[in-house]
């Protein structure tokens, strides 16, 4: 985002009063797909309008992000991803400057495109009507690559969970099909776009982003959803995936921010954290249908 002559030289005056001089002028900062909108709307403008260092962006699935950080084909300055998942990656490669803190939550919730022949009918759904829809052979569903993607696991996932709580036998296999469906997945980027514009009829993904978009949509239950800490261990462990012959399971959907060994400029790759955590940032989370981060750092 351009930004004015006036405001890169009043800013580092004002913060440097204040005792916090930023020497970069300019951070790249990885995060999760699904918050594209978020970051490239609010809070990387508002970041460098408090510090005078613009902020490049790469948005992309969270574990494709993070492996590709590990294996040095990319150097980002802070790493935001969803889940602990890829933050205990990075941290474990060595990659991390200090602990994952935690920034945001979200939930996944049915989000369903305006313009679908089913809109009426998944608008006026209650309780466990919408599984009914999702069976109908002409329902086009739309998810992302499990194995790149956090939010394509988070998908499977939550499908599993409904079909345990509504008691439903064989209902995610049903509506997912196989793991890798090529007629299903979508880059993260575009999922929503595709929603959108009526090239799907519906999704599961994370309320944050939904929002984000303005995009109708369907709360699930908490033994659905995977945002409730308190269910962690007792129901969300019982869904379970096999990626690339790691068996993994749902933890509560909760982003964190990292600042990296590789920053060009390490004081401001932590501010950026910093930003994000505080008041401001937070502010800015809530305006885009986030909530507070939950849990300890990792």
């Amino acid at each position: 985002m351009p930004v004015s002559r006036r405001l890169l030289l009043a800013a580092p005056l004002a913060l440097a009063a204040a005792g916090r001089a930023f020497a970069a002028e300019a951070i790249t900062v990885a995060y999760a797909g699904s918050m594209g909108k978020l970051m490239d709307k609010g809070m990387n403008p508002s970041f460098t309008a408090a510090t005078g260092v613009s902020v490049h962006g790469i948005g992309q699935g969270a574990l494709a992000l993070a492996h590709l950080i590990t294996g040095g084909a990319m150097k980002p300055d802070v790493f935001v991803p969803v889940s602990a998942g890829p933050a205990k990656i990075v941290r474990k490669a060595g990659f991390a400057e200090g602990k994952a803190v935690p920034v945001a939550s979200t939930s996944m919730v049915l989000a369903y495109s305006p313009s679908s022949k089913f809109a009426a009918q998944l608008a006026a759904a209650k309780g466990a009507d919408w599984t009914k829809i999702f069976l109908n052979p002409a329902f086009r569903f739309g998810r992302t690559d499990p194995t790149v993607d956090p939010q394509g696991q988070y998908v499977l996932f939550a499908l599993q969970l409904a079909e345990a709580y509504y008691k439903l036998p064989g209902f995610a296999q049903k509506v997912a099909g196989p793991m890798l469906n090529p007629m299903q997945i979508f880059a993260e980027p575009s999922l929503l776009a595709r929603l959108e514009a009526g090239q799907i009829d519906a999704t599961l993904g994370y309320k944050s982003a939904v929002v984000s978009q303005k995009l109708p949509f369907i709360e699930l239950p908490d033994a659905v959803n995977i945002s409730n800490p308190a269910l962690g261990k007792s129901v969300y462990k019982k869904a379970s995936l096999e990626v690339k012959g790691k068996t993994i399971h749902p933890s509560p959907l909760v982003f964190y921010a990292m600042p990296l060994k590789a920053a060009a400029d390490p004081k401001a790759a932590a501010d950026y954290v910093a930003f994000l955590a505080g008041p401001d940032g937070q502010s800015i989370f809530k305006r885009y249908g986030y909530g507070p981060g939950k849990g300890p750092s990792v």
